[in-house]
């Protein structure tokens, strides 16, 4: 009966971790490889007298490792995060690791329209030029909570927050020319057409109008962040359509499988009902077979700074890791974006 009760837990537990350790090991570190590699950091030009906002730059993550090789190369770089006291401590490690840099840390609640706001107007009041904004931060699959405008946390923080953001800052952008936006989304906007091995294995549509209060009965942490990180795929697209003629580069990417902190509610789900057992073991080959933050940073360094993104026209396209062109997920339609892009420009609007 010990035996048969045993294999009752651990076959589903296999089950569903099987497929998302297979997941992982192929949006890992093999994207160094196999293919070849796209591009490398190495290629990265000189960057003296860009001027840079990244948002999300907390140590050990993809934005702060952005921030470093961006300010490595001379750019101007500000960390645009919501903790003061996390910021600060990054913007300290970055100048360490490179003395001399230029960099600054502004407080940025992505979760808070107000906070987005007063994030732009301080930077406009600054009168510098801007030349790169790295919309990095976001949150994944996090228990339902509402943002302070009462949005669904995950549509509020990687969508909303950063479609404001980038609509206050454009004329800076525009005026300083050519420049580039990048949304970095993740392989979960594959989520909603049937992404496996993530529940709920495929919503069958998109719904960007229920993301209120109510929404908590029918939630699912992974649909969620589905629907958003395929929201910031739509939106570079979308908006490079605006964009047209204008030597303003929107494009988006899948950074890869990566080691950091942004999976801390998928460990905390995983605890609870596999057990400490399961969370170590699923560790373990997590820190095996996922990227490293600076490798993970790669596609959006890139987008970033490649000149091949002005010299080849790159516009609207979806990258995966390493620097590589993909075709984005098949309910990223022209419909769609407009769309999102309606209901976006409603919620925003009394920030405008």
């Amino acid at each position: 009966m010990g035996c048969l009760k045993c294999l009752a837990i651990c076959v589903p537990v296999v089950a569903v971790l099987a497929p998302v350790m297979l997941g992982l090991l192929m949006n890992g570190w093999i994207n160094d490889y196999v293919p070849p590699p796209g591009w490398s950091i190495d290629q990265m030009p000189d960057m003296s007298g860009k001027v840079v906002v990244v948002t999300g730059p907390t140590i050990k993550g993809i934005g702060y490792e952005s921030c470093v090789e961006m300010a490595k190369r001379g750019a101007h770089v500000i960390l645009a995060g919501r903790s003061k006291s996390k910021g600060e401590a990054a913007l300290a490690a970055l100048k360490e690791s490179v003395p001399g840099a230029k960099a600054e840390f502004m407080t940025l609640d992505l979760g808070s329209l107000k906070s987005v706001k007063d994030f732009a107007d301080a930077y406009l009041r600054k009168d510098l030029p801007l030349h790169i904004l790295l919309n990095n931060a976001g949150v994944m699959a996090n228990p339902f909570s509402l943002t302070t405008d009462g949005i669904e946390s995950q549509f509020g923080t990687n969508h909303v927050g950063h479609f404001l953001l980038t609509k206050l800052l454009l004329p800076k952008l525009e005026a300083s020319a050519p420049s580039r936006i990048i949304s970095v989304s993740s392989a979960a906007a594959f989520i909603p057409e049937g992404f496996l091995p993530i529940a709920p294995f495929g919503t069958g549509a998109v719904n960007f109008t229920d993301i209120y209060a109510d929404h908590e009965a029918r939630y699912d942490p992974w649909a969620a962040y589905g629907r958003s990180k395929l929201a910031n795929v739509l939106f570079a697209s979308a908006l490079d359509k605006r964009l047209a003629g204008k030597s303003i580069y929107s494009n988006s990417c899948h950074p890869g499988g990566i080691k950091t902190n942004l999976a801390r509610h998928v460990e905390e789900d995983m605890r609870k009902t596999a057990g400490e057992i399961i969370v170590e073991a699923f560790d373990a080959f997590t820190n095996y077979v996922m990227m490293t933050p600076s490798q993970g940073a790669v596609t959006q360094l890139y987008l970033s700074t490649s000149p091949e993104v002005e010299t080849k026209e790159i516009r609207g396209k979806y990258y995966y890791p390493q620097a590589r062109l993909m075709d984005p997920p098949r309910f990223a339609t022209e419909a769609a974006e407009e769309e999102l892009w309606r209901i976006s420009e409603k919620l925003v609007a009394p920030f405008l």
